[in-house]
């Protein structure tokens, strides 16, 4: 059965010039001031090219093989899980979470669905002044499930009623994580290796028990606690990532993550029915979202690009699929003193995208 895709401007034109690649991904690095920058690009899991430019740390050069933490990039893994346990008959999308939730603010009306597409209306803890605080003040406090969510729902009101709307939220994709965990009776760890990264061969890829990442490391750095009297810049690759909850925490490497972007963006995991609804326009109309650029399940489809942009204790990642044409694009960078964006994986990604498929660049 063929597999369609959102509608977009399509154009079938992919240029793959790796010097013109490395140049532009060069340029925009230096002119960020990114410390170190890893990126790879494959079409139809064939490599284009894989760099890395900098330092891990002082004398130690960036490597395409070192591993980094890559933030909401798994809650593309999340929602395809989600999606996999469905197809197992194991969950259903439809059914409100109260059973696994008794007591949680709008768990007799929120259902799984509406979690992997952030249209659950639960307010996102991580703007929460004092969560924020303390989390800034404390980088290495660990974080449990149940603390993140009750930031959240403590004052018994939500963003809007269930289904209403759709906004990202944090608190949506905790309390995600945690149903599949009760519905299962299995751990999030277990579940990725069993059902995503062993079929795959994603050897890299794996869900930590603590804030440790396996060898060799991609050091992340920040200045983002810097005292207006005092600046400092300091190395945050080892801050407890238990903020972030289940799509925070997995640690992989570039070259993994090219072979994700496949798996993800042709529905290798999934039946077609399921593979459609995981990146159907549904929330088109819905708060920002239009028919080019809407939230789906776990991620943002831009001009039929499948995107993800996190940023996560100093690390910037980027990730991006051309559904039509079969091109994955994964960016990793960290920030020297000097950078100037939050975001600067993204930023190179963005570029890139305007030579890769000049007729439909990632468009926000």
């Amino acid at each position: 059965m063929s597999q369609t895709t959102p509608s977009t401007a399509y154009s079938p034109q992919i240029n793959r010039d790796p010097s013109i690649i490395r140049a532009i991904v060069s340029g925009e690095a230096t002119k960020l001031g990114t410390k170190a920058v890893e990126f790879g690009m494959w079409v139809n899991e064939k490599e284009v090219v894989t760099m890395a430019l900098g330092e891990s740390m002082t004398g130690v050069p960036a490597r395409t093989k070192m591993h980094y933490r890559i933030g909401g990039i798994a809650e593309t893994f999340m929602s395809t899980l989600l999606l996999i346990l469905v197809k197992q008959h194991r969950v259903s999308l439809d059914k409100p979470i109260l059973p696994w939730f008794p007591g949680l603010l709008g768990a007799d009306k929120v259902t799984p669905r509406m979690l992997v597409a952030n249209t659950a209306g639960y307010i996102d803890y991580v703007y929460v002044t004092d969560f924020s605080n303390l989390q800034e003040a404390q980088p290495f406090r660990a974080f449990t499930d149940d603390e993140l969510i009750q930031y959240s729902v403590r004052d018994g009101k939500m963003n809007f009623a269930p289904g209403t709307n759709q906004h990202y939220s944090h608190t949506d994709n905790v309390i995600l994580g945690q149903f599949i965990e009760r519905a299962t009776g299995e751990s999030i760890k277990d579940l990725y290796a069993e059902n995503l990264f062993g079929p795959l061969g994603m050897t890299e890829t794996y869900f930590p028990v603590n804030q440790n990442i396996r060898n060799p490391v991609l050091h992340a750095f920040t200045s983002e606690r810097s005292m207006k009297n005092c600046p400092f810049y300091e190395d945050c690759t080892y801050w407890n990532p238990s903020w972030g909850s289940t799509p925070g925490l997995p640690i992989s490497n570039l070259h993994d993550i090219g072979i994700w972007g496949p798996a993800l963006g042709t529905g290798r995991l999934l039946t077609p029915k399921l593979f459609q609804e995981q990146i159907a326009p549904t929330s088109v109309g819905l708060g920002t979202n239009k028919p080019d650029l809407y939230f789906a399940f776990g991620f943002v489809v831009a001009n039929g690009w499948i995107v993800q942009n996190p940023v996560v204790n100093g690390y910037s990642g980027a990730f991006g699929y051309k559904l039509a044409d079969g091109v994955t694009i994964t960016v990793e960078a960290t920030k020297s003193e000097t950078v100037t964006s939050n975001a600067p994986a993204f930023d190179i990604l963005r570029e890139v995208t305007k030579y890769v498929t000049p007729g439909s660049p990632i468009n926000f």
